[in-house]
């Protein structure tokens, strides 16, 4: 008996280290940053460890903020020196981009997301946020959906060349991004970047759709606030949403973005969201 105690009690330390620990991380517009080495500091002073960078716009001569190569230098340089990981970027600029007609725009988007999935590779990470607020949402419409999944295919060997994976970020409902991915065979490196605030908003219940998607179709979580400009305190069911993600076994980043229009330009806003996110994870069984 004293055997099998010392191998179950064996088994359960075991197990519970095996369990990866949940990592959390800031997008840099809480700071009211977009493409700002400063950024990185202000990740750690917030208490976050990674953070998500914008990848910023295109200048006069089509050269995008992130591609800059001194720049990137700068932004591998400051991770180091505050221990902060550059998780993602994220093609903001792409919100005003349309790209599922042909037209100056989606020269554009290409210009864009290229030179984005090639600054997520001199940066050391591999996930690009593609957002879909703009000119751009394809939730209705045989013409757009079909127009984004074209758009898309053409973007998808740059970024598989790269180990690059895209993840759809939008208000757009889970099942018609699902229809997207279906339109294209369901490419590995294709996931939705789910944003828990901008869905409930939408009227989603995101619980459910979490448990539809699964870990697999998901490839970060955006934590935003709804109801409060704290996660937390709002209308988000924090036991509920621990629970869901435990069942799909959810075991990437959880990022905290601030509801449009609310930032700091310190780390104050993010340090009481961070608090909301702790509660979160607390709540996990895994």
């Amino acid at each position: 008996m004293r055997f099998c105690s010392i191998i179950f009690f064996s088994l359960s330390i075991l197990s519970t280290d095996s369990l990866p620990a949940q990592k959390l991380a800031v997008m840099e517009t809480a700071f009211g940053n977009r493409g700002v080495v400063e950024s990185i500091a202000l990740t750690k002073k917030a208490g976050f460890e990674g953070v998500q960078i914008h990848t910023g716009k295109l200048d006069a001569n089509g050269v995008l903020t992130l591609s800059i190569q001194s720049l990137q230098e700068e932004f591998l340089v400051a991770s180091k020196k505050h221990e902060v990981e550059i998780i993602s970027l994220c093609a903001g600029s792409m919100n005003r981009i349309n790209v599922w007609k042909d037209g100056p725009d989606r020269g554009k988007g290409l210009a864009i997301m290229k030179q984005s999935i090639e600054a997520c590779d001199a940066l050391g990470c591999k996930l690009l946020l593609f957002p879909f607020f703009g000119p751009s949402n394809f939730q209705k419409g045989e013409e757009k959906i079909a127009g984004v999944a074209k758009f898309i295919k053409e973007i998808l060997p740059i970024a598989r060349k790269h180990g690059v994976t895209l993840g759809i970020e939008s208000p757009i409902t889970y099942g018609r991004v699902l229809e997207l991915f279906k339109r294209l065979e369901n490419p590995p490196n294709l996931k939705m970047y789910y944003d828990t605030g901008n869905m409930m908003r939408g009227g989603e219940d995101i619980y459910t759709a979490l448990q539809k998607l699964g870990n697999d179709a998901i490839c970060e979580i955006h934590l935003k606030p709804e109801g409060n400009i704290h996660f937390g305190k709002g209308k988000t069911d924090l036991p509920k949403l621990a629970g869901t993600l435990d069942q799909i076994g959810y075991d990437k980043w959880l990022v905290f973005e601030a509801r449009g229009g609310i930032t700091n330009g310190d780390t104050k806003l993010s340090e009481e969201n961070l608090k909301g996110m702790k509660k979160l994870v607390a709540l996990r069984k895994e």
